[in-house]
């Protein structure tokens, strides 16, 4: 039998939980199950992470990093306005790629809410810190830090506010319409500065 490396089984952790949480909730997203669908042993989960905390948050700040990548797309000669809110329309379309992450994305943060705060906080403060090092990376400094945090703070409202309607409503027409509504609301900020 091969061994596996220790990152390499940490990320198959990480994408079974995915998984689990997207197919039976929080709730049932028991170790033993999210070990079984890494076809791991439950030891190694534990040795791996020490506290369900401790996973969860891992996967939390995988699902910050995995849309990262659609972020640095601008388009050439666009303006900040323009380039910040292809930034959402890019967020919109790779989550309802991967409509599981976005359920996951949102099972984990609400638990997080009820039942740790604090972690619920430290994940929001991740979110707002990633959203603006990605913005930053594609218009630099066309904004200052004020700006950029407000910015920041919009775009992630606004996508998770677009991705929970979609998920209530299930219409990509109406979620695209929303979407671009959304983007022009971005780009009109951004511009005011």
């Amino acid at each position: 039998m091969a061994r596996i490396g220790a990152e390499e089984r940490r990320q198959d952790f990480i994408e079974a939980t995915i998984k689990v949480i997207a197919e039976h909730g929080i709730a049932n997203a028991t170790t033993r199950r999210i070990a079984t669908a890494a076809d791991s042993p439950l030891a190694s989960l534990h040795y791996v992470f020490h506290t369900k905390d401790e996973l969860f948050y891992a996967v939390y700040e995988s699902l910050i990093n995995m849309p990262q990548q659609s972020l640095q797309h601008a388009p050439a000669g666009a303006t900040a306005g323009e380039s910040v809110a292809e930034m959402l329309r890019q967020l919109v379309k790779w989550f309802t790629a991967h409509p599981e992450l976005a359920t996951t994305q949102f099972e984990l943060f609400f638990w997080n809410l009820r039942n740790n705060p604090d972690m619920a906080a430290k994940i929001y403060a991740v979110s707002i810190e990633a959203t603006q090092q990605a913005i930053h990376k594609v218009i630099g400094a066309a904004l200052d830090q004020t700006a950029l945090t407000t910015v920041s703070r919009l775009l992630i409202n606004l996508f998770d506010g677009l991705l929970l309607a979609w998920s209530a409503h299930g219409d990509r027409e109406r979620l695209e319409s929303e979407t671009e509504t959304a983007c022009h609301a971005v780009k009109l900020l951004v511009s005011s500065y």
